[in-house]
């Protein structure tokens, strides 16, 4: 039996992050990647996702762009020539048309305010883990964590749980609201392939081990953003290492179920590569 399209246009999405400033990146790849007809294959990513292979590709090039502007240092013309320009005027027009300022602006903007973190660099192991994904505002995500708790209970899986966690791909203050992308994870002791066997929308993925920035959160999940910008933007900056471009990792210390909002505490992780 093939797999569920949603899957491997999932698989495609996958592909895209990880590939996203390769410049040989095509779609007749990522059509063979996800055992796509070629032929048909556009037709069918845009009509699942509502944006064209490489539409999705420049948007998601411009929005990583605006995270290197927002949170690096690095000039704006090597930012330019990292997301594909081969210019810095047409890389500045592209970005205004965006976002509606030039990225000299943007950046003076976005980096103006500031925010105490106390944060540390620390070793996290690799977990494996079991997601759900979340297209859409970030405040809507427990669909996600219902839909898969709600799985994890029928598996009779619940007592398994060895942790919690989300990867969060996208930036709200930059990327559109119903192009935020989070995975709602789980780890489990034992019961994966059971697990995978009742919800073909559930994946397994792997936080990967390595060195991790990590900031402590104290308070409601929606109220995070100002302990993101405090970590990666002022916290990290002149320490010397470069990010991965991968998602940022929060780990949830405690139960929302049991827990006053004001009482959640939570981790958000960035692996660093030196």
């Amino acid at each position: 039996m093939s797999r569920p399209w949603a899957d491997r246009v999932l698989d495609v999405l996958d592909e895209i992050h990880a590939r996203l400033d390769d410049d040989t990146l095509e779609p007749a790849q990522l059509a063979d990647h996800a055992g796509f007809s070629r032929h048909h294959f556009h037709r069918v990513f845009r009509g699942m996702t509502g944006e064209s292979v490489m539409g999705l590709v420049r948007r998601l090039r411009m929005e990583r762009a605006a995270q290197r502007l927002r949170f690096g240092d690095a000039p704006v013309t090597d930012v330019a020539l990292a997301s594909g320009y081969g210019s810095h005027e047409a890389f500045t027009r592209a970005f205004r048309d965006r976002f509606g300022v030039a990225p000299r602006e943007f950046r003076a903007r976005e980096q103006g305010e500031r925010v105490e973190v106390k944060a540390r660099i620390e070793p996290l192991p690799e977990i494996p883990v079991v997601s759900l994904r979340h297209t859409g505002s970030y405040e809507t995500c427990a669909r996600s964590w219902d839909q898969l708790m709600a799985t994890v209970s029928e598996a009779g899986l619940t007592a398994e749980i060895r942790g919690s966690f989300g990867l969060v791909y996208d930036d709200p203050d930059i990327t559109e609201e119903e192009n935020l992308r989070y995975d709602a994870c789980v780890s489990l002791a034992t019961g994966v392939e059971t697990l995978l066997s009742r919800n073909p929308s559930v994946r397994e993925r792997t936080i990967p081990a390595g060195r991790y920035a990590r900031a402590t959160h104290l308070g409601p999940y929606d109220t995070m953003s100002p302990t993101y910008v405090a970590l990666l933007g002022q916290w990290l900056p002149g320490r010397g290492v470069e990010l991965y471009d991968e998602p940022v990792i929060e780990i949830y210390l405690n139960n929302p179920e049991d827990t006053a909002p004001q009482d959640l505490l939570s981790e958000i992780c960035v692996r660093i590569q030196n």
